[in-house]
């Protein structure tokens, strides 16, 4: 059995793979005239995933990083019910369970190797920075010398990845009534990244390939995105554990010449209640990278660390780290990262092909009065002083994806044109500029009234976005009385409330909107406003906080003990008690 990446002696050489992964496409597909001519466009796609799989890019870093050297094994959970077998993690789509089916999910953890052997259709599910780009290119590297199974990478960001996928299982479709050992494992990454139709698309292609037999694919989506049509098994990336956070940190400050204790950081962290903020790559690393300055880690949202880490890197990273780059342009942080910002915001991709950068960072430059200058020298010199954008075999690529939306929806609010428009497109791009407005309300309310709306608020929401409370606790109200599909309730007395919500992003939100959901919904019992205080309370709890003495006070004159419990389907429990803000003397005394 193959060993994790994570291991140190396990290590592939992907240089000489494409001759083995094109002869086994041949084995399986035949070697007939037609078979011929799509071999050379597979081998084409099979080299830009090898390309794609041998490093990994980090922000910071001045060029690739060997793969083998930062990645850390993916830890995964499912969910299923307790009369699962052990032998089994397979379990049915969530459009389809029953309320009672749900009522019986737990999560549970699955290894790597269980999830491959299962040969199960999966969807990969986690937020942005989690690592889902990173684990399918482990599972691609894993399979590239495998004598079985022909591993297969489509990057859904590219320019040409729907076709791609549709053409490639249109040649697989030929092989349907073929009799042999081999399997196709089919690697799609970023579902979330396409327009609607697309991804409708994208979900023709994949139900056809499952219609043909010949092997199981793997399919990466953000949390919150609605994967239309097809069926197959639900799977998370988990957090990182403290021990993961260790290896991690200690591959990062190794890959960067850093001296810094891994160990003391992640301890340091920890102790100022960042542990579950800190717990996947993204924001691991930009914290190690906070970390080696001498600025102090503040931020508790994704939009807050970027800002913080991309201020660091543009106007002080050099000067932290004692280094004086010798530069080729008289660009100074601020004009560069306005480069980088205008072609993000143009860029719908993070893949932009050479002459498309060049022609952006000219007219940037033009701008900046610096109509002589080389654009293709200043982008050399962003990528060598920052790693965000860097050089690819055909043009230039963002190290990531949350790293390309924030750049773009900077730019879309400060040149002024995020303020004029009237249609959003739900995506992260468009929450990252709701999250950087001084309002944020309005596009909120939309999203909420919107089918499609849910990725936005979720981002939105995640990412502590000011906005006017009273107004969006009134929308939340609206979507989930809107359909009566989007709550259920099973039981619900005096003592307790048990039941659940079909979309859990209230949890997203900040701690002083959690405990103003709670106090502005404490007039009188209603099924719906005690699920959403359940998922207040939970998650506040989770967070190692409590609520107001006022909010408290109120809450416990509308339950009428400390006891009361709230189950929350799939998640656990909470009672009110755990949430009182008073020492324990006052609370026995109030009892």
């Amino acid at each position: 059995m193959m060993k994790y990446m994570g291991d140190p002696s396990f290590n592939i050489d992907l240089g000489d793979s494409l001759p083995y992964l094109e002869q086994r496409f041949l084995q399986i597909f035949g070697k007939d005239q037609a078979t011929q001519e799509a071999c050379e466009w597979f081998k084409a796609l099979q080299n830009t995933a090898v390309i794609q799989t041998s490093h990994v890019h980090c922000i910071g870093a001045l060029r690739p990083l060997p793969f083998d050297k930062v990645y850390q094994p993916t830890r995964l959970t499912y969910k299923r019910s307790h009369s699962s077998s052990a032998e089994s993690f397979a379990y049915e789509n969530r459009i389809s369970r029953s309320i009672v089916a749900e009522k019986m999910q737990i999560e549970v953890s699955i290894t790597v190797d269980e999830l491959l052997s299962s040969h199960e259709d999966v969807i990969i599910y986690a937020g942005p920075g989690w690592g889902k780009t990173t684990f399918l290119h482990h599972i691609y590297r894993r399979f590239t010398k495998n004598a079985i199974v022909l591993p297969v990478l489509i990057t859904l960001r590219r320019e040409t990845a729907v076709e791609d996928l549709r053409r490639f299982v249109e040649t697989a479709s030929k092989i349907q009534k073929r009799q042999h050992i081999s399997r196709i494992l089919l690697l799609v990454d970023g579902y979330d990244e396409l327009q609607i139709q697309q991804r409708r698309s994208v979900s023709e292609s994949l139900l056809r390939y499952q219609a043909i037999g010949i092997g199981n694919f793997i399919l990466s989506c953000r949390d919150y995105y609605p994967v239309y049509d097809i069926g197959a098994t639900e799977v998370r990336i988990d957090r990182f554990s403290k021990d993961d956070k260790y290896r991690f940190a200690a591959a990062f400050l190794l890959a960067f010449g850093s001296t810094l204790d891994p160990t003391k950081i992640v301890d340091e962290l920890e102790d100022r209640g960042l542990s579950d903020f800190l717990s996947h790559p993204l924001l691991l690393s930009l914290a190690c990278i906070l970390k080696t300055s001498t600025s102090s880690l503040q931020a508790r949202s994704v939009i807050r660390l970027l800002e913080r880490a991309l201020e660091l890197l543009c106007y002080q990273w050099d000067e932290k780290k004692g280094i004086d780059r010798e530069c080729f342009t008289p660009l100074d942080g601020k004009d560069r990262l306005k480069v980088l910002r205008k072609i993000a915001y143009v860029a719908r991709s993070e893949y932009i092909k050479e002459i498309s950068a060049e022609t952006l960072a000219r007219k940037q430059l033009d701008l900046l009065t610096f109509d002589k200058l080389d654009p293709k020298r200043v982008l050399t010199e962003i990528a060598q002083f920052y790693g965000i954008l860097i050089p690819t075999e055909d043009g230039w690529e963002f190290a990531h994806r949350t790293l390309h939306d924030f750049l773009a929806a900077q730019y879309w609010v400060e040149s002024g044109e995020f303020a004029k428009v009237r249609k959003y497109q739900w995506n992260s791009r468009t929450a990252y500029a709701a999250c950087l407005m001084e309002n944020a309300t309005d596009v909120l309310e939309a999203a909420l009234r919107d089918p499609d709306g849910m990725p936005t608020v979720a981002e939105i929401l995640s990412n502590f976005a000011s906005f006017d409370m009273h107004r969006i606790k009134a929308a939340i109200i609206a979507y989930f009385t809107e359909s009566s599909d989007r709550f259920y309730v099973y039981k619900s007395d005096d003592t307790k409330i048990e039941g659940g919500l079909c979309s859990d992003f209230v949890r997203l939100s900040n701690n002083r909107f959690l405990d103003y959901l709670v106090e502005t919904s404490t007039s009188k019992r209603d099924k719906l406003t005690d699920l959403i205080i359940g998922y207040c309370l939970l998650e506040l709890r989770l967070r190692g906080a409590k609520l107001d003495f006022q909010t408290y006070e109120k809450a416990f004159g509308l339950f009428k003990s400390h006891s009361f419990m709230f189950y929350i389907s799939g998640m656990g429990n909470v009672s009110l008690g755990q949430l009182n803000p008073a020492p324990l003397p006052r609370l026995l005394a109030a009892s």
